[in-house]
């Protein structure tokens, strides 16, 4: 992830893996999350290495200077991909926000794997 810089206000910047960070943390928060692509936990997510998240979360800046989030995830099995989804979508945008004052346009996310590990037999 060659760090992007997304300015909040004149003289106050931040970095596309401070968003990603931020947006990967309030993903992992939302029920029903096992992990973001790679393994990523919240808590490897803060020693992941900038690398790691690019291939989890993709932070791109629109034309009118809003921002919009793709993430790839994992979800528990036995939850609702859709509702799962939709959680993820409303914490990841009002977390990022919420902390940066930066409109967040939409958040993609796609499910690349279903968490059987933990089911019960």
């Amino acid at each position: 992830m060659a760090d992007k810089n997304f300015v909040i206000r004149d003289g106050v910047e931040v970095t596309e893996t401070v968003i990603a960070s931020i947006a990967g943390l309030a993903a992992l928060e939302a029920e029903g999350i096992n992990t973001l692509n790679g393994g990523i936990t919240a808590n490897t997510l803060p020693k992941a290495g900038a690398n790691k998240v690019a291939r989890a979360i993709r932070v791109v800046r629109n034309e009118d200077s809003s921002i919009s989030i793709q993430m790839i995830v994992s979800v528990k099995y036995g939850y609702s991909i859709l509702k799962v989804t939709e959680h993820v979508q409303e914490k990841v945008k009002t977390s990022v926000e919420s902390m940066t004052d930066i409109t967040v346009k939409n958040v993609d996310v796609k499910v690349s794997s279903v968490d059987v590990k933990n089911m019960n037999a």
